[in-house]
């Protein structure tokens, strides 16, 4: 009995330990950036409710089995043998299935966000298609969000009045702490924020003090992979970032077996 009671409490110590290390991990993750250049006054206009989504649902059985746990997916937009498919890059192509195999698989698609991560550039008749799909399903279009970078499909989204998850260009937190190269990094969003005016910034766990620190006041979506594993640290950094208001999407990665 002894033994038992001393294995409980070596596992009960573990278990404390193990969730005091995750909450302090989280912590640091959050933890304020001290500015060195000013910040930016730009306001997103468009708010949401926060949504809790997982990453790359990019087959029926991984849609069907979180259906029930998240409040968005991300899914990989491609082009596989000249059509658009869920795929994210040519080693899943024989795997690929159309985005209306996807809408056919959840019980409520019309309730879902879909954050649109595009690995391809879009052609008008490629946006009429997606748009003829989501009314098909009783989708808004605004809950399809398109992860791009500035350009072409960028400009055409806009055109369409889609809302656009901007990604940051390259290098946006590289400032070596310096006030000068911070400063123009900043410029250089603030000019692609002006011209699209998308729905949120898109960037990684990574990125996000740099956009808190310097873009306070527009809506953020930012993605963790942490761990596919279970683990605290996707309750807590879904806890953390849901303290901050302009976080409107956060999403992590997940294992399909488990409803984690």
């Amino acid at each position: 009995m002894k033994k038992f009671y001393f294995f409980l409490s070596a596992l009960l110590g573990a278990a404390v330990l193990y969730a005091a290390g995750s909450f302090v991990y989280v912590q640091l993750q959050m933890r304020p950036l001290r500015p060195i250049a000013a910040p930016s006054a730009l306001v997103s206009l468009d708010k949401r409710p926060q949504v809790h989504l997982i990453h790359a649902v990019n087959s029926i059985r991984r849609a069907q089995a979180k259906d029930a746990y998240f409040e968005g997916f991300e899914i990989d937009i491609n082009r596989v043998s000249g059509r658009l498919m869920l795929a994210h890059d040519e080693t899943k192509f024989e795997q690929a299935i159309p985005l209306s195999s996807l809408f056919e698989a959840i019980e409520n698609p019309q309730t879902k966000t879909y954050w649109l991560d595009l690995k391809t550039e879009l052609t008008q008749e490629d946006v009429n298609e997606i748009k003829r799909l989501a009314a098909q399903y009783g989708i808004s279009p605004r809950k399809l969000l398109f992860e791009t970078d500035a350009g072409e499909t960028a400009d055409l989204l806009n055109a369409n009045g889609l809302p656009i998850l901007l990604r940051l260009p390259n290098g946006f937190e590289d400032d070596e702490d310096n006030a000068q190269k911070r400063t123009a990094l900043n410029a250089e969003m603030t000019d692609l924020l002006r011209r699209y005016h998308p729905f949120a910034i898109a960037g990684s766990l990574g990125k996000y003090p740099y956009l808190r620190a310097y873009f306070p006041q527009y809506n953020k979506a930012i993605y963790s992979a942490t761990t596919v594993r279970p683990s605290l640290k996707k309750k807590f950094l879904k806890d953390a970032m849901f303290q901050d208001p302009t976080v409107l999407l956060f999403m992590q990665d997940q294992y399909t077996v488990w409803p984690f």
